[in-house]
């Protein structure tokens, strides 16, 4: 385990970097999604479930998989969109976890009390003033305790990045494994790495909650 911390540490920090821009996109997801799901375009609103159901009911391991290898076998596409390991691995998570996040924020919308609304109307407010200095902040509020479970399960799901070759903490091990072909240690070591790093996501979000309870 001495000999392989330099190579595991490599992976975490890559580990860290897929998980940041992951939670970045998928919440970008999320708040334009739930925007149009709630928006007076039935357009936007069929778009806008029509992904989200696709993309929330379908293994986050076949879309990694379709964006890595399938989409550069397309006729007449597929040549001019090859993606990088790294960027298909990483946009496979925003389009998953981002989908949840659609449906989560949704709900939060729709949990916004009716007074808010009447009043932004009052004030005069366009749509999308009403969405940004509204009704969005209180739905990401009242949604807080959802969305940190789906950070935590994005970042959980960045060790099905390995299976493209992508060299997070997790593919560092394998990696390893393949090479003394021990495992027992270096799987327990990722294990504990993820539990703690679980741990201090858990502890953050739930101080969160009773900071944004307490601002009520």
């Amino acid at each position: 385990m001495r000999d392989a911390a330099p190579q595991l540490a490599h992976g975490f920090v890559l580990t860290l970097q897929i998980a940041f821009f992951g939670v970045i996109g998928a919440l970008a997801v999320g708040v334009i999604g739930a925007a149009m799901r709630v928006s007076t375009s039935r357009a936007a609103r069929v778009a806008a479930t029509a992904f989200t159901e696709f993309f929330r009911n379908t293994p986050p391991l076949v879309q990694i998989y379709f964006l890595a290898f399938a989409i550069p076998k397309i006729p007449g596409i597929g040549p001019h969109l090859i993606l990088p390991s790294i960027v298909a691995a990483t946009l496979g998570l925003v389009l998953h976890q981002g989908a949840i996040n659609i449906e989560i924020l949704r709900a939060g919308l729709g949990a916004v009390p009716a007074g808010q609304r009447e009043a932004a109307q009052a004030l005069g407010l366009s749509r999308i003033d009403e969405l940004r200095s509204v009704l969005v902040p209180q739905a990401v509020r009242i949604s807080l305790p959802a969305l940190g479970n789906n950070v935590i399960s994005l970042f959980k799901n960045t060790t099905l990045v390995a299976s493209i070759g992508v060299l997070d903490i997790f593919g560092e091990a394998n990696d390893i494994i393949a090479t003394i072909l021990v495992s027992a240690e270096l799987f327990l070591t990722v294990g504990v790495v993820y539990v703690i790093c679980v741990a201090l996501l858990g502890a953050l979000f739930r101080a969160l909650e009773r900071k944004f309870a307490l601002a009520r």
